[in-house]
């Protein structure tokens, strides 16, 4: 993750959660721990793993990192997500990026 965006996550997690709830409240009832939730526990763990995943790419890009992603797969398939919630999370979490970084397309 570049240096700039890095320092940024933890803030893009927390966009990424508060416009994916207000936008689909249903999802806290019973996908997303309520305790976790109000402890503010998803938002690190989100934050680690993007990071963890953008460095594993800036790192060896032509390598897909099988064991963090492996890991991630393990965790959403016991808490029972389902294949239409992925687009949820994946719109919403672009959304906050673009949100706190602004849209880097067409730059470079």
């Amino acid at each position: 993750m570049a240096q700039g965006a890095r320092g940024h996550v933890g803030e893009i997690a927390q966009r990424f959660y508060r416009h994916m709830f207000d936008a689909h409240p249903e999802l806290l009832d019973g996908t997303f721990n309520h305790g976790n939730q109000a402890r503010g526990e998803h938002q690190p763990a989100l934050a680690g793993s993007v990071a963890a995943f953008a460095a594993a790419l800036v790192r060896g890009p032509e390598r897909v990192p099988e064991n963090l992603l492996s890991r991630i797969a393990h965790k959403h398939a016991s808490l029972g997500i389902r294949p239409d919630q992925y687009q949820v999370v994946h719109d919403n979490l672009i959304w906050a990026i673009v949100d706190v970084l602004g849209d880097a397309r067409g730059v470079g």
